[in-house]
């Protein structure tokens, strides 16, 4: 059984569990495309690669002075570390920042689109809305609670894609938490197909 044939199997054991997987790939395509497109513009519209402009330093400029101004308890200091890292670090280092912005922003694209690699995406992604925010930008705030959705069920988001191909071939649940699933992939030198638990013998369909 092929890794299609074993998706829409899967697919068919729960008709939630198929709801979830159809929206969750339309938006996550969606979501992959208007990241690679942010990145992208900013090559080719704005020119933040070749106009000599620091141009996500006002951003940057902009998420110290919220922060500095933010209230509240903070008893890891992690304002004050972020805050350090931007004024002796990002700021320090206008062309390279502009570069790691664009670079992980069509990244981020590329890899969510096609569903590889997909909670490190996320992982990125959240870090890069969180800035986005402290800087400012209230419309990160959607995609930082669609990455922390994603990244709690990573495995229904990325079933039609390059990380559920690698479970499939892995031999791995499919949906769910992971770990070995109930079928056994047969390697290409026998008959094929799979094999499911069946009383003292094995089925294979």
């Amino acid at each position: 059984m092929g890794y299609f044939n074993t998706v829409g199997s899967e697919l068919r054991k729960s008709w939630w569990n198929a709801l979830v997987v159809v929206v969750f790939t339309i938006c996550r395509l969606l979501f992959g495309w208007d990241w690679f497109k942010a990145g992208w513009e900013k090559v080719t519209t704005e020119h933040w690669l070749s106009n000599g402009k620091f141009n996500s330093g006002g951003l940057i400029q902009g998420m110290v002075k919220n922060i500095q101004h933010s209230h509240g308890t903070d008893p890891l200091h992690l304002n004050n570390l972020l805050v350090w890292f931007a004024n002796h670090i990002f700021l320090n280092m206008g062309g390279l920042v502009d570069f790691l912005v664009v670079a992980f922003e069509m990244l981020i694209g590329i890899f969510v689109f096609f569903g590889f690699g997909f909670v490190w995406a996320m992982l990125v992604a959240i870090f890069l809305n969180l800035q986005y925010i402290a800087a400012g930008s209230a419309n990160n705030f959607g995609y930082l609670v669609t990455d922390i959705v994603w990244i709690k069920f990573p495995s229904y988001a990325s079933l039609i894609g390059f990380d559920g191909y690698i479970r499939y071939r892995r031999g791995q649940n499919l949906v769910g938490p992971a770990g070995p699933a109930s079928r056994k992939l047969f390697s290409d030198s026998d008959e094929g197909g799979t094999v499911r638990p069946g009383g003292r013998g094995a089925v294979k369909a």
